[in-house]
């Protein structure tokens, strides 16, 4: 037992002789009962399938909830995506990767699923908002391009999550399948876990919901609708008059009128009044001694309302790392705070990426190595080090495009020579074409061309030059 730090080594703490321990002492912490999951989220309206349906309204009511998740999307849609071989130096390994990149179509094969990967990939990452999606695996038997028959992925097939009713978990912690609720006269069958690939944003031990990029949002939209409805209501007060009846009690006396002739007029009055608001009357007749009047000074400031609203906007981008996109419209439009922000929003993006890639290879696992799964039933067991590893690019930072307005620069200063395979680049990224054939010039014609007659860079660069020629001779 412990005891100021001691541990009786009578007890099993570690194996024997040095061995591991192999047994498994503590548990997640997941409070996962019936296949539903309980404790980690305290508002209730926001669990299981409530949630799911709130977050579908917040993305198709709110601009700034769907602005903020498209921008984003689409920035992941942006990605290419292809399968490396595991080990570039054994040709098993590279017979793999040729047979994941046919199973889906990458690196210049048709592709052998029914459904497009970018086209999966735009219901796939519908799982960051709410915090988790799983898919189906589906497969079929077709020739490959050798002729050989073979196992291949047929698509994804999306399982919504408004469609989930429980976890399946014969331990407590770890998934074993899922079970979808009833739709009409059709019950589904459980989905087990190694044909399932699940996408969870945020996972904490078996918490298999996650915690979407919307749930930060949440308090500030609900708040925004608040203060919007606020607004509705005094724009509905104060864009029409509203009518007052004034009574003339002096008036009244000098014609003689009884307290019950005057409680009629004001009963009519009324009833004018109400018609008008109702817009079933759009005249009002009055008298010496019942009139009309206005109340108030129909004025409505609503500006303070609408900083509210903007800083709703402003938090509810921030959940999605796109605060970026209210630039020029605050306080702060500086371009370097914008390249700030889009860097770390690009950061974020990746991230996700290598979620998608993580889970999609790797070897078979629960709800997880697709990649793994059909290598098996292909190729019978390989070492997990030569399966295919599934990259992504085209989202990551470009060096020499960040650094293009400096280039010039370091050129005419000699810290970075001009040379051919420098030009074919920026000539790549610009879509200017080949370099042509008589490009090559020597490294004074470069910076001739490229610095002013006489300048002093120009001067500086060639002393440069020659100072580096001497120095290696």
């Amino acid at each position: 037992m412990h005891k100021l730090g001691y541990i009786n080594r009578d007890l099993p703490y570690r194996g024997q002789s040095g061995t591991p321990d192999m047994l498994v002492r503590g548990i997640t912490g997941t409070y996962l009962q019936s296949g539903y999951i309980s404790g980690k989220e305290q508002n209730h309206r926001l669990t299981g399938t409530s949630w799911v349906r709130e977050a579908e309204e917040m993305l198709a009511t709110d601009a700034s909830v769907a602005a903020s998740w498209r921008v984003l999307k689409q920035t992941l849609l942006e990605a290419t995506w292809r399968f490396e071989p595991g080990d570039q130096s054994d040709e098993l390994s590279k017979r793999l990767c040729d047979y994941a990149n046919e199973a889906f179509g990458f690196d210049g094969y048709p592709g052998q699923i029914t459904i497009p990967w970018e086209d999966q990939l735009s219901y796939m990452w519908e799982f960051a908002p709410i915090g988790y999606r799983y898919f189906e695996e589906l497969y079929r038997v077709a020739p490959c391009a050798s002729g050989e028959m073979k196992v291949w992925l047929d698509r994804f097939a999306d399982r919504e999550p408004s469609a989930h009713l429980r976890w399946e978990s014969a331990d407590g912690q770890n998934l074993d399948a899922v079970l979808q609720a009833t739709r009409g006269n059709r019950q589904p069958l459980p989905i087990p876990a190694d044909k399932l690939l699940l996408l969870t944003l945020n996972q904490t031990g078996s918490n298999f919901e996650g915690r979407g990029l919307l749930r930060p949002a949440w308090w500030w939209w609900r708040f925004k609708q608040r203060t919007s409805n606020l607004i509705g209501v005094g724009v509905e007060r104060w864009a029409v008059a509203t009518p007052r009846i004034s009574v003339n009690r002096a008036m009244a006396e000098e014609m003689g009128l009884t307290d019950h002739d005057i409680d009629t007029m004001i009963d009519r009055a009324a009833a004018q009044a109400q018609a008008y608001v109702a817009q079933e009357q759009s005249y009002l007749v009055d008298n010496p001694v019942v009139s009309f009047q206005t109340y108030g000074e129909q004025k409505l400031d609503s500006s303070h309302a609408l900083s509210i609203i903007r800083e709703c906007d402003n938090q509810i981008a921030q959940s999605f790392l796109a605060q970026f996109l209210h630039l020029g419209i605050t306080d702060t439009g500086a371009r370097s705070v914008g390249e700030v922000h889009l860097s770390v929003f690009r950061r974020s993006a990746l991230n996700l990426c290598d979620m998608i890639a993580s889970r999609v290879g790797g070897v078979d696992r629960r709800a997880a190595g697709t990649i793994g799964r059909l290598v098996r039933w292909n190729f019978g067991e390989v070492n997990p080090a030569q399966l295919p590893v599934l990259k992504h690019s085209g989202l990551d930072a470009d060096e020499l495009a960040e650094s293009l307005s400096s280039l010039s620069t370091l050129v005419q200063f000699g810290l970075l020579t001009p040379e051919d395979d420098l030009e074919r680049s920026i000539r790549q990224r610009i879509g200017a074409g080949e370099l042509p054939e008589e490009a090559n010039r020597s490294f004074f014609d470069r910076i001739s061309a490229t610095s002013p007659a006489g300048g002093g860079g120009l001067a500086l660069a060639e002393r440069y030059r020659k100072l580096m020629k001497g120095a290696r001779k």
